[in-house]
């Protein structure tokens, strides 16, 4: 028996790497370049520690609701920082202030999506903002074991599954960790994103540098990339809709995740972190005065150590407390996600006939112009738009 076993309800976590005790597992990418594990039958001696530390084999729940509601920074800097309402970065800030370490995901210059720490302010920038691709742990979790053994406060912010592989890794409890999950949709392939950006390069004929996912433009909307490129030798800065994506665009239709992600134990009432994260989109039904499009996050203390970590930095939060039945109405808090048949056309089509026909034939912004239309228009005019047909775009 390997981690093999898991097949395709695999997460891509990583930790069969990092626990494997002679190296004998490596992630391989499949047909449709996501990425799962791959065991070196010559090296192996079927320890079994691999499928004792997997997350789609085992479940460390903690299973409490404690305290949640809506929040966002009351500083305007960090809120817009951050891909809602800033709660990451206030939690990072904290920790780092306390001589801690914050883990959370950022792209090297490869525009690679890995597990990085942030020891300063300076080294959380990268971190902040979703990225909606499968992150690399990149062997982070035995130097997060080591801040750990040597007192260091940590906090880790990642996805469920992430989180959940991280503590059994671990195999104990550390009262100096903080590990904070956010509500999660799934996670596409890095394969995908690099097509999708070289896609971009070649129809711009320019060179993509850095990409932000979430770019809060003008506080208008929080559904904007934002791209820096090199164009005859000049940098430059880009930002438009996420239609006007190949990637972005097949993430927001649900057709570009892992096939674990669409039947996740881990996208469930019951979770593995201290505290939970996410948007709330909705929040007018509740607070109309509120700008959601200027950022505001949803938060669930799910720990009596989550808790107080949160009671420790809620001065610097407007916090409106809510019943945790009206937060998990408003977001992702089942396991299943309905996947549509377009997927497997999708991947088949990116498969057969490379990413560009794919992208030309499902993710052409001229499929969603009514959805562009919303965007580009004035907030008064959204606003208008909202009361008609509801939270629908």
């Amino acid at each position: 028996m390997s981690i093999t076993i898991v097949a395709e309800k695999c997460c891509g976590c990583r930790v069969c790497v990092s626990e494997c005790p002679i190296n004998a597992i490596k992630f391989c990418e499949d047909d449709y370049g996501f990425e799962y594990p791959r065991v070196d039958d010559v090296k192996c001696i079927e320890c079994g520690k691999c499928e004792l530390v997997c997350p789609a084999l085992h479940n460390p729940q903690n299973g409490e609701h404690l305290y949640c509601g809506a929040a966002y920074a009351k500083d305007n800097s960090i809120k817009y920082n951050g891909s809602s309402g800033g709660l990451f970065g206030l939690f990072a800030r904290k920790i780092i202030e306390d001589g801690g370490v914050a883990y959370g995901a950022a792209f090297d210059e490869y525009l690679k999506l890995k597990t990085k720490p942030a020891k300063t302010v300076n080294d959380l920038i990268p971190l902040y903002k979703s990225k909606y691709l499968l992150c690399d742990t990149d062997y982070q979790f035995t130097n997060i074991k080591s801040e750990l053994d040597n007192g260091k406060k940590v906090l880790y912010c990642s996805s469920p599954c992430q989180i959940a592989a991280l503590k059994l890794y671990l195999k104990k409890n550390y009262e100096n960790l903080i590990t904070v999950d956010f509500v999660c949709h799934g996670v596409g392939s890095q394969s995908m994103f690099l097509n999708s950006v070289h896609y971009i390069e070649q129809k711009k004929k320019i060179k993509i540098k850095e990409y932000t996912f979430r770019y809060k433009k003008g506080n208008a909307t929080s559904h904007y990339f934002c791209v820096s490129y090199e164009k005859n030798g000049k940098i430059n800065c880009r930002s438009s809709i996420y239609l006007f994506d190949p990637y972005y665009t097949a993430y927001q239709k649900r057709i570009a995740c892992r096939k674990s992600c669409y039947d996740c134990r881990y996208a469930a009432e019951l979770r593995s972190s201290d505290l939970t994260i996410g948007d709330f989109h909705t929040i007018n039904q509740y607070y109309p005065k509120i700008d959601r499009f200027a950022g505001v996050s949803m938060f669930v203390c799910n720990t009596v150590k989550g808790y107080d970590f949160f009671r420790t930095v809620s001065e610097k939060m407007e916090i409106r407390e809510m019943e945790w039945e009206e937060l998990k109405r408003n977001n992702r808090f089942s396991n299943s996600e309905k996947m549509l048949g377009e997927r497997e056309e999708f991947l088949l089509m990116a498969k057969n006939e490379g990413f560009s026909r794919a992208a030309d034939k499902f993710l052409s912004p001229s499929l969603n112009w009514i959805r562009i239309i919303y965007y580009y228009s004035p907030k008064f005019i959204r606003k208008i738009a909202l009361r008609i047909i509801g939270n629908k775009l």
